[in-house]
């Protein structure tokens, strides 16, 4: 399955986090450059990235599923990466938890 990575505000960063820990996923907060690391590490063992910046990992949209957070989503960002799910902003908790689910099984 591997650790979700979430590159966010940090009120949006720990909401995440406490939801998707609730649903078993292992999850790692971070910033653009320690994310960016961890996704350019031969051993990397991230599942999904959760960001709301999209633009700062396209250089990894062939490599990790992503979960793309907006109020407003650019779609032309979710379609440079090989697996996105978008969730709009204001979510609901299941929301985001499905969302992640569904990028885990593909």
């Amino acid at each position: 399955m591997g650790t979700v990575v979430v590159v966010e505000d940090p009120l949006v960063s720990k909401l995440v986090r406490a939801v998707l820990q609730r649903h078993g996923y292992e999850v790692t907060l971070a910033d653009r450059s320690e994310a960016a690391r961890l996704l350019a590490a031969p051993e990397s063992n991230i599942g999904v990235l959760v960001t709301n910046q999209p633009e700062d990992f396209l250089e990894y949209s062939d490599r990790v599923p992503l979960l793309y957070l907006s109020s407003s989503p650019d779609f032309t960002l979710e379609a440079a990466f090989r697996s996105c799910r978008v969730v709009t902003k204001p979510f609901v908790p299941e929301e985001l938890a499905h969302a992640v689910d569904l990028l885990v099984s593909r």
